[in-house]
C-alpha cells in the first residue's frame, strides 16, 4: 500500500509540474535557511579535530579585580601571578593549560625576508588537550618547557614558506631576537578551531623570564561534563581561600565557562553565568519562525492542489475510501515533495555555508589563517535527523489542514464540485 501511495504521489508531481517545482523550491529554500542556522551552531560547538574534547573543556579568559575601597575595577586577561596563586592547585580538572595568542614577524637567520605569522604561546599540557596530526617530529616536551628552551612546532604551510620544501626539523627561525629550533611539523588546522589554531606554537617560558610576567587564557579539561559545576565551585572557593590581606584588590575570575557558555557570553565581561535556557529558547524560536513562514505559504499550494482534486476525492470515497486513506495519501504526496526539497535544501545549505563562511565565522584578531570547514562537520547523523524532522514538520504544517478538510467532504458534494 505504501508503494502505491508513493507511485501515485510521483505521478501527481509529474502531472502538475509547475506547482510541484514551486513547492519543492519553497521547501528547499526553507530547509536551506534553517540548516545554515543549525550548521553554524553545530560547527562552533561540536568536536572537530584537533579540538576533540570541546564538550568537556572550560575556559577562563579574563579576571575582574576590584579595589577594596571599590574605587576602580580592572578587567584583564588572567595574569601568571593570579593563575599561580588561585588556579594552579585545582584538584577537579584533568588538565590545566595556559595559552596566549600573538601576531608577529619571524625570519630565517641571516635572511632579510620577514613573514607575518600567528603565534600561540603555550605549555606542554597543551598537546594532551588537543589531537594534532604530526607530519614530522613531535611536540616540545615537558622538560623543554620547564627549561625554557626556544623551541617550536610549526604548521606545514608555514614550513614550506620558510624552507621551500626542505625538511624543517632542527632548523631555526628568528623570533624576538631568539633563535627558535623547530621540533615538529603539524598539518594546517582551520581558524574555526579558535583555541588550538596557530601557525607556530612555542613554550611561553621561552618568551617570559617569569611566568608572572604573562597574561593568558586558562584552558581547563574536565574528566567529563558532570565535573563542570564542581570546577566552578572550586574556583569560587579558591577566590575566597587565597585572598590575602596584602592584596590591594579582590579577585574574581570571569568563568570558567564551557564552550557553549562562552559563545552565549559574546564579549559580555560581567561575572554572571550565561543563561543557556534563554539562549536555547531564542535559537528554537528563530527556527520556528523560519519553519512557520514557508509552511503557511506552502499550505496555500497544497490547498489549491486539493481543491482541483475534489471530484477525484469524491469518487474515491464513493468506491469505499475512508478518511484515513485519503488523509494518508495526501500526506504521502506532500511528504515526497518535502523530502525532495529537503535533500536539495541540505545540499544548498552546505554550499551556502561554504560560500559565506568568512562572514558566518568571524575570527578574532584578523588571523592570517584560513577558514576551512571539516567534512566531518557536514556529514553527521544529527544533521540528517534534523533535516528529516524538519521535513516531517513542514509536511504536517503545510498539508495537514487541507488534507483533513478534504477527508471531511461529503461524497456527493465532492463529486459535484
Amino acid at each position: 500500500m505504501h508503494k502505491v501511495y508513493l507511485k501515485q504521489a510521483w505521478q501527481m508531481l509529474k502531472e502538475d509540474k509547475v506547482i510541484g517545482i514551486i513547492t519543492i523550491s519553497g521547501t528547499a529554500l526553507a530547509i536551506t535557511m534553517i540548516m545554515v542556522v543549525i550548521l553554524t551552531q553545530e560547527i562552533k560547538t561540536k568536536n572537530i579535530t584537533p579540538e576533540i574534547y570541546r564538550e568537556r573543556t572550560m575556559y577562563i579568559e579574563y579576571t575582574r579585580e576590584e579595589s577594596r575601597e571599590k574605587s576602580h575595577i580592572n578587567i584583564n586577561p588572567v595574569s601568571g601571578r593570579l593563575y599561580k596563586q588561585y588556579l594552579s592547585q585545582l584538584k577537579t580538572p584533568e588538565l590545566l593549560s595556559l595559552q596566549k595568542r600573538d601576531q608577529s614577524r619571524i625570519s630565517i637567520i641571516n635572511q632579510d625576508e620577514y613573514l607575518n605569522v600567528d603565534i600561540l604561546y603555550t605549555d606542554s599540557e597543551f598537546w594532551k588537550m588537543y589531537r594534532f596530526s604530526f607530519e614530522e617530529g613531535k611536540p616540545f616536551s615537558k622538560e623543554d618547557f620547564h627549561s625554557g628552551l626556544p623551541t617550536a612546532v610549526i604548521c606545514k604551510s608555514m614550513a614550506q614558506k620558510l624552507f621551500k620544501g626542505e625538511s624543517p626539523l632542527g632548523k631555526e627561525f628568528l623570533y624576538k631576537n631568539k633563535q627558535h629550533r623547530i621540533c615538529g611539523v603539524v598539518k594546517d588546522i582551520s581558524t574555526l578551531c579558535d583555541k588550538a589554531y596557530s601557525q607556530i606554537w612555542i613554550p611561553y617560558t621561552s618568551v617570559f623570564e617569569k611566568m608572572e610576567d604573562g597574561h593568558f587564557t586558562v584552558v581547563i579539561l574536565a574528566g567529563n561534563k558532570n565535573d563542570f559545576n564542581n570546577i566552578k565551585k572550586e574556583v569560587r572557593e579558591s577566590e575566597i581561600r587565597n585572598l590575602r590581606e596584602i592584596d590591594k584588590n579582590t579577585v574574581q575570575f570571569i568563568g570558567p565557562y564551557s564552550r557553549r557558555e562562552l559563545l552565549v557570553k559574546e564579549g559580555n565581561l560581567t561575572n554572571e553565568d550565561p543563561n543557556l535556557k534563554k539562549s536555547a529558547f531564542r535559537f528554537y524560536l528563530i527556527l520556528a519562525i523560519l519553519l512557520l513562514i514557508p509552511a503557511v505559504n506552502l499550505s496555500g499550494f497544497s490547498l489549491f492542489r486539493i481543491i482541483n482534486r475534489t471530484s477525484e476525492i469524491g469518487i474515491r470515497k464513493a468506491f469505499g475510501a475512508n478518511r484515513k486513506t485519503i488523509l494518508t495519501q495526501v500526506l504521502y504526496e506532500n511528504l515526497l515533495t518535502s523530502l525532495t526539497g529537503g535533500i536539495i535544501g541540505l545540499l544548498l545549505s552546505y554550499f551556502t555555508v561554504t560560500l559565506i563562511k568568512d562572514r558566518l565565522f568571524t575570527i578574532e584578531n584578523n588571523s592570517f589563517g584560513e577558514v576551512t570547514i571539516p567534512i566531518s562537520s557536514f556529514i553527521s547523523p544529527s544533521i540528517f535527523f534534523y533535516v528529516f524532522l524538519i521535513c516531517l514538520i513542514l509536511n504536517l504544517l503545510s498539508s495537514g489542514i487541507p488534507a483533513w478538510r478534504a477527508s471531511r467532504l461529503h461524497t456527493a458534494d465532492a463529486i459535484k464540485s
